[in-house]
């Protein structure tokens, strides 16, 4: 016998490297799914109600600290400028971007006020 199982005709199967690299495929994409749909409301379930109130508190305040600051009445608009507080990671960032905001509230006062010299003049 030259140990060939008879039944398969000679072929040993799905190759193992391909059975890894599906099986590693299906669990990447199967984790992402988990991870973008729903893993932060998920988190602070088992983390309970009191942890949830306080993020959704805090975000709120954080919502509403962007909207005060946020300069909308600016001539100077970028493609660059982080105008929803996008790139605010830390403290920093935060301080940043409220300086900036507040750059931008002052020139677009100066612009007006210079508008208002040269229609009155």
């Amino acid at each position: 016998s030259s140990g060939i199982n008879a039944e398969y005709g000679g072929m040993e199967g799905i190759d193992p490297f391909f059975v890894g690299t599906l099986m590693t495929m299906v669990t990447g994409i199967s984790c992402s799914i988990v991870a973008f749909s729903g893993y932060r409301n998920f988190a602070l379930t088992i983390m309970g109600s009191e942890t949830k109130a306080n993020y959704h508190q805090r975000e709120e305040d954080f919502q509403r600290r962007l909207n005060y600051y946020r300069c909308t009445d600016s001539v100077e608009v970028n493609f660059s400028d982080d105008y929803y507080g996008d790139k605010i990671k830390d403290l920093t960032d935060y301080r940043y971007w409220v300086r900036v905001q507040q750059i931008k509230h002052e020139n677009s006062h100066r612009a007006k006020e210079a508008a208002k010299k040269a229609s009155v003049s």
